[in-house]
């Protein structure tokens, strides 16, 4: 999906599309690992590895999409003919840099609730 970094509206909504998967970890995790009757029957270190991958994936994508479009905003920032448009470009860049921050926070939250819940059968904290 080629998505357009000039409407922060839009972006905004993409994001928060992208980040429904943080929003359901602990669901997540509690359907992958087994509770102690079910201990045997699955491969929580496993589970545990593919689901942190998974979620490195999704939180790769988001970083680089709002570091494309913040790159791409700072060199808009150069070309700006008034500035009506600096200021419009200069907006931009803050509330990217702001999904930035959101971004870290989400992150460190995510990873934070996968490594408390799946301690008990692997160790992620060497990968972070």
């Amino acid at each position: 999906m080629a998505l357009n970094c000039e409407n922060l509206t839009e972006f905004k909504k993409y994001l928060t599309k992208l980040r429904e998967e943080d929003d359901k970890v602990i669901y997540r995790l509690n359907t992958i690992l087994p509770t102690a009757s079910f201990a045997g029957n699955v491969d929580a270190a496993a589970s545990c590895s593919k689901f942190h991958s998974q979620l490195s994936d999704i939180h790769n994508k988001r970083a680089n999409l709002i570091s494309s479009c913040l790159q791409k905003h700072e060199a808009l920032l150069t070309t700006a003919p008034d500035n009506h448009d600096r200021r419009s470009t200069l907006r931009m860049i803050r509330s990217l840099k702001n999904e930035q921050t959101v971004e870290n926070v989400i992150n460190e939250r995510s990873f934070t609730i996968l490594n408390t819940k799946c301690t008990p059968f692997t160790d992620f904290k060497a990968g972070l």
